[in-house]
């Protein structure tokens, strides 16, 4: 099967399906992220598609003086991971990577690696604009690599608590707070 020629229901299936899978626990976020010990060329994507990749996560979340950008956390090596371990959705992301670069080379006559980033977001606003669900599997899978990260957490102070445990420890409710409210008068009819 041709990877550009997905139906909407087959392509909604896998988008559902890899959020269901990490929503649910079956993919867990170390699973996602461990390191590969695959040679090159073994990856389900081609350099040149990890590229794409690359730029494109990176002009959604780029690096500034106090964060990394997305690929630098590992980005790609998430997706990468993701995609290994559920292969039906590897046509998913060729097809991703193909869109950007088609677009890229329309509007920029260029590989979208080659291209400034000013163009590159010209490039993904288009992708955005025309192939949306597209667009909302590179988008939503650029946010969860990034905040689920532990560099990520560490750089903007989130201590994450696994459901089932007990969470941070809460400062006692401090009942004068609540005295202005409690002296408003009601905003409301009884009946």
């Amino acid at each position: 099967m041709n990877s550009n020629n997905w139906s909407r229901r087959k392509f909604t299936k896998a988008v559902i399906s890899a959020q269901a899978l990490l929503a649910s626990g079956v993919l867990t976020l170390p699973m996602a992220c461990a390191e590969s010990n695959k040679s090159e060329g073994d990856t389900p994507l081609d350099n040149s598609q990890e590229q794409t990749l690359k730029f494109a996560m990176d002009e959604i979340i780029p690096a500034n003086d106090k964060m990394p950008s997305a690929s630098k956390v590992g980005g790609v090596n998430y997706i990468l991971k993701i995609v290994e371990e559920f292969p039906d959705l590897s046509p998913l992301f060729i097809s991703l990577t193909a869109k950007i670069e088609g677009q890229s080379l329309q509007q920029a006559g260029s590989a979208f690696s080659k291209i400034n980033s000013e163009k590159r977001i010209a490039v993904l606003i288009t992708i955005e604009q025309t192939e949306p669900e597209l667009f909302k599997v590179l988008k939503d899978f650029t946010y969860e690599s990034y905040y689920t990260n532990d560099t990520v957490h560490e750089l903007i102070s989130y201590e994450p608590y696994p459901t089932g445990t007990t969470g941070p420890e809460m400062e006692p409710l401090d009942e004068k707070l609540l005295d202005r409210v409690k002296n408003t008068p009601s905003m409301f009819t009884k009946i």
